[in-house]
């Protein structure tokens, strides 16, 4: 027979130590074991999935001779040290064909001990929760989407510039080396300090460094240097800036003629309205600069957020090299020059004359061998503008490790715009009701599920 003249079989798991527990025999069936989930009362978004449970803290029937098997701190419990926080729990049916459905997968947060007046009924009575309600606990709102795409894809060194209005420095974030600082251009810290926490790159980023006008300074880091390959350094702007602005690397040179330092120099001008890379050679009483590429109007010198991305590789003796403007190569080359390490980052403002436009300056990044490529890093900057909704809560979910399933196509919802920071289940949602679908728990697993609208079309009544 069927149900529900054929009742179905409840089992109780609790993941502990690694592997599944049968608890049933000690779930009391006096309470109800009700789920509730979806959307309740006609609200507009689900609501966190719920499963009270009731637990016998007396004499355990699923393991024989144990008392107060559910008591956290109950040395005698044959679970000891296993309960805790967010202990995972899992509610399957047995139809009558002998088919297991999931039908609740969540987490356990607390587990209080109770009894009657006569200390006869010791029990236990937990509120079993989906993923949703750990999500919302204690969370940070997520940082911008640049941040999180070069902290994801593991830089050697990044310094984001956005420290605040207080700072005197920039934090490396990746390993927590040396912070980058800002000095005049006689060496004085006293001279040449930016405006920290002022500068914009855009709307959808956090606030970075504002290089003022009528100024003059240097943003400058050493780095240990790390043998590879090849390496990548980016930097981010926006705004009018000076006149001879440059970004540049060192190499591990000793600065002597036969072994002299060498200085990969990515130089912006707005008045001749150009961008140059050149390569200066430096020794005790020997120097030498060459020209490798000059980049006429490159479209940077407004208010908008542009990207300058400098990667060089080894090719036998010498060493090739690519320039990259917001997401594309606009050069490329090789220089007969042998490829060395990284030592120090300078970013120099004003360098022959005070600076003219305001200018904000943000997350330089150093890359080893494996950069990500500039055009995913670039629309990681532009905080993924056009994406669509669906993707972009099949995206944030893979950021955070969420599990994600999906009912419907999401290459048919609608387009967003920028990602600003915020927290993950308030940018989940914002990409759901763009698109006017469904974002809610799943039912069989830990994770979430989101319905599309298209698929929500011709549904039967």
């Amino acid at each position: 027979m069927v149900f529900p003249q054929t009742p179905l079989i409840v089992a109780i798991k609790l993941f502990l130590g690694g592997s599944w527990v049968d608890v049933t025999l000690d779930v009391y069936a006096r309470d109800r074991i009700a789920v509730t989930w979806g959307r309740q009362d006609w609200a507009s978004t689900a609501d966190t999935t719920k499963c009270p449970l009731t637990f016998n803290n007396g004499t355990s029937k699923a393991s024989p001779g144990v008392v107060g098997r559910y008591s956290r701190k109950n040395p005698g419990s044959d679970l000891y040290g296993l309960l805790g926080r967010n202990t995972p729990v899992r509610l399957d049916l047995t139809t009558p064909a002998g088919v297991v459905a999931s039908r609740f997968e969540g987490h356990i947060s607390s587990w209080p001990t109770r009894w009657d007046l006569s200390g006869k009924d010791v029990y236990t009575t937990v509120q079993a929760n989906g993923i949703r309600r750990r999500l919302t606990q204690g969370t940070k709102p997520l940082k911008d989407a640049l941040r999180r795409h070069i902290a994801a894809s593991q830089p050697l060194r990044y310094w984001p510039l956005t420290d605040g209005e207080r700072a005197r420095e920039g934090s490396e974030v990746a390993v927590g080396s040396q912070p980058i600082r800002a000095i005049g251009t006689a060496g004085s810290f006293y001279q040449g300090q930016p405006d920290w926490g002022k500068g914009s790159l855009s709307a959808w980023l956090d606030p970075v460094v504002q290089l003022p006008s009528s100024t003059e300074g240097n943003l400058t880091v050493k780095v240990t240097p790390i043998v590879s390959t090849s390496w990548t350094a980016d930097y981010y702007r926006a705004g009018a800036g000076g006149q001879d602005d440059d970004f540049t690397v060192f190499d591990t040179g000793q600065g002597t003629d036969a072994d002299p330092v060498l200085a990969w120099i990515v130089d912006t001008d707005r008045v001749t309205n150009d961008v140059e890379l050149r390569v200066l050679s430096s020794g005790e009483t020997i120097s030498s600069i060459a020209n490798l590429t000059t980049v006429a109007s490159p479209g940077i010198f407004d208010t908008s957020l542009h990207m300058i991305r400098l990667t060089t590789t080894a090719n036998g003796g010498s060493t090739d090299w690519t320039l990259v403007i917001d997401g594309a190569t606009v050069a490329s080359g090789t220089y007969a020059v042998l490829h060395r390490p990284v030592t120090r980052f300078r970013f120099r403002w004003g360098a022959f004359s005070s600076m003219a436009d305001p200018m904000a300056l943000g997350h330089i990044a150093y890359w080893g061998d494996s950069p990500p490529s500039a055009a995913s890093t670039w629309r990681a900057a532009q905080g993924y503008d056009r994406e669509l909704s669906g993707r972009r809560i099949e995206r944030l979910c893979t950021e955070q490790g969420v599990p994600l399933t999906v009912n419907g196509n999401l290459d048919q919802s609608v387009a967003m715009g920028p990602q600003k920071a915020g927290a993950f289940l308030d940018l989940l949602q914002s990409a759901a009701d763009v698109d006017g679908g469904v974002l809610y728990e799943a039912r069989d697993t830990v994770g979430l599920a989101y319905r599309t609208c298209r698929s929500k079309y011709n549904q039967g009544v």
